[in-house]
């Protein structure tokens, strides 16, 4: 693909490329970073280091999420990325010193900006993000195209998806970017019967990837 990167990124990674536009901004510096938090502990779900279990309701057929997601470390070993390893640490220590258990809601609220710092420090190195005036950022335009065309080809149906490329496109959405790279809604091709789109995932991860995206906060929060 023209304009990828030399090495895959991380899921936050990816998701921080997308967010920056070609002034050096970002829309919503709170919705970015929450959603950029996210990315992370999605991509550490993908791994099966952790999983976010909710409470679950059903309405006239229809599934509703409850609470404020509860995390569970399954694996805290060392997955080989610095950066995921580093995060893995803080949760097993916010873990162990918390007088409750530590909810994906309040750690997307605590991570904050923090999140936001490691994966665009990792970009500039790479050369994928550039420091402009007024600390301004731009990204690598060829990179940013070719992360841009993967998200509409998983969504038009084109091109193929998995379950990394999946939460990537629902994170675009919950940040509300889908109006910036013109995509309005997923084809049939992508959706079975229940409406879940492929690839067909564990009930955890599916429920955890719902989550994640649900506690992002929305324009009018």
């Amino acid at each position: 693909m023209a304009g990828s990167p030399p090495h895959p990124l991380s899921l936050p990674e990816e998701f921080v490329l997308l967010s920056y536009l070609q002034s050096g901004r970002v829309h919503d510096d709170e919705r970015t970073a929450t959603a950029c938090a996210a990315a992370e502990l999605g991509g550490l779900a993908l791994r099966r280091n952790l999983l976010v279990r909710v409470r679950k309701t059903r309405k006239l057929g229809i599934e509703f999420y409850r609470g404020p997601g509860e995390m569970e470390l399954l694996d805290p070993g060392p997955t080989g990325l610095d950066r995921a390893d580093a995060l893995l640490a803080e949760l097993v220590q916010a873990t162990a010193t918390a007088p409750q258990p530590v909810t994906a809601r309040r750690w997307l609220r605590r991570r904050g900006s923090a999140a936001l710092s490691p994966h665009r420090a990792a970009l500039t190195e790479r050369g994928l993000l550039h420091h402009g005036p007024a600390a301004l950022s731009s990204p690598e335009r060829g990179a940013r195209d070719a992360l841009i065309d993967a998200v509409r080809a998983a969504y038009d149906g084109s091109g193929p998806l998995d379950a990394h490329l999946l939460f990537l496109c629902e994170l675009v959405g919950s940040a509300q970017l889908k109006r910036d790279f013109g995509l309005t809604r997923w084809r049939y091709r992508h959706v079975d019967d229940s409406g879940v789109p492929e690839p067909r995932l564990p009930e955890d991860l599916r429920d955890t990837f719902d989550a994640l995206r649900m506690y992002v906060p929305s324009r009018e929060e």
